[in-house]
């Protein structure tokens, strides 16, 4: 079995990987794992392969739902942050339900910090692997693959549910206290009157009443003791706006700035950086094509001719100079 700094050592050997053409799902990851489609836990499957680890994360695996159950069905699978190290794969739903049913994208804790956040390392993060920093507003929880040096797991899954004692538990009555009045005895045992209360704050802030208190109850408890009735939803940050470098890559920075552009001519896209589907049928709706959000020879030939590019529908660095110097004069 491998370690932990080979799985981080693959993973940071892929920064930097994009797509040939743009938004198209191909790249060498998807290439070994042998499917076209979104690529992030296919990442960090590559990474585990060629570090020893692949039986470590439990299999080769596309569908992140299925992963983060696997990690659960092997007793290595923890809500929240709680406990994280660096080589943990954290699961993330970009709806803020916590729920991992609904895990949406995945990558690879590369630090811890003091102020509660994570740097990471993820495959199709705006159309490339990059490096990121997340907060908990997110995530679902994480998974500790089963490496050679691993860290032994928190003691818990991060619920405090029925039978939880402890400082958490103080923590939780003293909270429900204040937002509901619950007139507990703060003792840090979770028993059956703790367990009603969770219920009724569950049932007022419309979550899921099962007496559990995980990621989603905690992001509503947040929310309540700042005097607010949801859990803020995390805005994207898009790259600055200015003048592009005009070196050939098709990165979040043009990306962004083809969305500015399509939103001049009255699209009305979120600008983020991420080449998605609203962004690519935005797209070639302006060009006059087919807007089936799949860039194809069609979608490329037209945009090389609206940029002045070499018309061979192939989006290589030529095309992207191109656009990148459209965009910055305001032609585009």
């Amino acid at each position: 079995m491998g370690s932990v700094e080979g799985m981080l050592a693959q993973m940071r050997a892929l920064i930097g990987t994009g797509e040939n053409p743009p938004g198209s799902d191909r790249n060498q990851v998807t290439s070994w794992y042998g499917l076209v489609g979104p690529w992030c836990d296919m990442t960090v499957s590559y990474a585990a392969a060629h570090s020893d680890n692949l039986g470590a994360i439990y299999g080769k695996f596309a569908y992140t739902v299925a992963h983060a159950q696997a990690f659960q069905s092997h007793g290595a699978w923890h809500y929240g942050l709680g406990g994280v190290r660096p080589g943990d794969v954290v699961f993330f739903d970009w709806s803020g339900s916590r729920s991992i049913s609904a895990i949406d994208h995945v990558g690879v804790v590369e630090a811890v910090h003091s102020d509660g956040t994570v740097t990471t390392i993820e495959g199709n993060t705006s159309d490339r692997c990059m490096r990121r920093q997340r907060n908990s507003a997110t995530i679902v929880g994480y998974g500790r693959p089963a490496y050679g040096n691993a860290s032994p797991m928190p003691s818990t899954d991060g619920m405090l549910r029925r039978g939880s004692k402890g400082d958490a538990v103080k923590t939780l009555q003293q909270n429900l206290n204040s937002v509901m009045g619950s007139g507990l005895t703060v003792d840090g045992d979770f028993g059956p009157a703790t367990d009603a209360a969770v219920r009724a704050f569950q049932a007022k802030y419309k979550l899921t009443v099962d007496g559990e208190f995980g990621p989603a109850s905690s992001a509503a408890m947040k929310a309540a003791l700042g005097g607010g009735s949801a859990p803020q939803a995390p805005a994207p940050r898009p790259p600055a706006s200015g003048q592009l470098a005009v070196d050939g890559d098709f990165g979040p920075s043009t990306c962004a700035a083809l969305q500015r552009a399509l939103n001049s001519h009255g699209a009305k896209l979120g600008v983020d950086g991420g080449f998605g589907p609203l962004t690519k049928k935005a797209l070639q709706s302006y060009l006059g094509v087919p807007a089936d959000g799949a860039i194809g020879p069609q979608t490329i030939k037209a945009l090389q001719k609206r940029v002045g590019a070499g018309v061979d529908g192939g989006w290589g660095p030529d095309t992207t100079r191109h656009l990148q110097q459209a965009l910055n004069a305001g032609t585009f």
